[in-house]
């Protein structure tokens, strides 16, 4: 699933498309849509200017000059911009799932389930083989009162580490502390990708619980947190499977990665084979060496390895 790196990326990608006007909009899955049928949808959007792109946790939003558009991408949403001159890419992979993606500036096909064309000849196409995404219309601005975007925590990025350990973090929680990164009302954005790499950059097992955290560890979670996160949007995202930029290519972040998908390969840092569990129903990655569990023995502070590898050498 894109998370916060990933979507802050595509909100970037797309900065061309503000100003556009929208000539017309066709959907394909109305059951991706909320908040509006497919056909009022179409009419809605025809004659509307993209004012503004921003992001919340993992939603991306379209203001337009009188309502918005709230897109969530599910576990395989791609949000594409094909230029008017773009030259379509028909070549296609499997997944390992059995699932189609597209390589490039895709054409439309059976997955894209909702275009915008704009007034310069350019599209933004909404593709989603698994058809976990959302596209929500909102009537008017007021988008941060929708009942999806207000349980949201605190943007980890914009975090003030020592005001939120005293005000919001749940110090008394017996949950594992993987559980609390993947909580969207506690730090909107993270997802498991960047918990597991959070949690491996400050030395914490993935099972720990929250109550049993020093205070400097919270610190250094947190610290974890945003530098990851960071490092995420510097490398354009992780492609590990679906996401693509909105140009079609993929982000550079994988081969970056410490512990994420990398179960049964030798540590980066210390070269022990890594382990993978599942903690709150999620694969889980993390070295045994260098993050512990509570009980063992100390460790010193790592840092993120920031060296590109090749996949090979993982």
């Amino acid at each position: 699933m894109p998370e916060l790196p990933e979507v802050e990326t595509i909100r970037r990608g797309l900065k061309a498309v503000q100003g556009r006007r929208i000539e017309s909009a066709e959907f394909g899955l109305p059951r991706l849509i909320l908040g509006s049928t497919a056909g009022e949808l179409t009419r809605k959007l025809q004659g509307r200017r993209i004012e503004a792109i921003l992001r919340r946790g993992k939603y991306l939003v379209l203001e337009l000059d009188t309502d918005t558009l709230v897109v969530h991408l599910g576990m395989t949403g791609q949000l594409t911009h094909a230029p008017a001159n773009a030259k379509e890419d028909v070549r296609f992979i499997r997944t390992v799932t059995g699932l189609q993606k597209a390589l490039g500036v895709h054409p439309v096909d059976k997955h894209t389930h909702a275009v915008l064309h704009l007034d310069d000849g350019s599209r933004v196409q909404f593709r989603d083989p698994r058809t976990f995404g959302k596209i929500i219309f909102i009537k008017g601005h007021a988008w941060e009162k929708n009942p999806r975007i207000q349980i949201l925590g605190e943007e980890p990025l914009d975090l003030k580490i020592e005001p939120f350990l005293k005000k919001n973090f749940p110090a008394r929680s017996r949950r594992p502390v993987k559980a609390l990164l993947l909580d969207q009302s506690f730090l909107a954005g993270v997802g498991n990708i960047y918990a597991d790499e959070a949690l491996f950059a400050s030395g914490l097992h993935p099972k720990t619980l929250v109550t049993l955290l020093q205070p400097a560890e919270r610190i250094r979670l947190l610290t974890a947190v945003k530098t990851v996160l960071r490092k995420g949007i510097r490398y354009q995202g992780t492609t590990f499977s679906d996401y693509r930029k909105p140009d079609g290519s993929n982000g550079d972040n994988f081969e970056r990665l410490m512990v994420y998908g990398r179960g049964g390969k030798p540590c980066r840092s210390c070269g022990t084979t890594l382990q993978k569990i599942i903690v709150a129903q999620r694969g889980t990655v993390f070295c045994l060496q260098c993050q512990p569990p509570r009980g063992g023995k100390k460790r010193a502070i790592l840092k993120t390895v920031d060296k590109p590898r090749r996949p090979s050498h993982n």
